[in-house]
């Protein structure tokens, strides 16, 4: 087995290029949510996390404990020292 460490950073702490690199990457598709008009019709619409605003972008990673290489791949099954 071989060691490897890695400097793993907050989305909150990514340069802007490897900010657009999380926005392009994992964050395309944007999460879908359903929507009641005043007639009671339903209709799924989509939230993108491109045009969240930066606190809200940061929170979101922050909640959910997203960690990123310094180019803004989402580091998984990573495991703190």
């Amino acid at each position: 087995m071989k060691e490897v460490k890695i400097n793993a950073y907050s989305y909150s702490e990514l340069s802007e290029d490897s900010k657009d690199n999380v926005n392009y990457k994992y964050f395309l598709d944007g999460f879908d949510y359903e929507d009641e008009d005043e007639d009671g019709n339903i209709t799924v619409k989509y939230d993108y996390f491109q045009d969240w605003e930066l606190d809200e972008q940061i929170e979101f990673c922050d909640m959910n404990d997203y960690m990123f290489d310094v180019n803004g791949y989402l580091l998984t099954n990573y495991k703190e020292n």
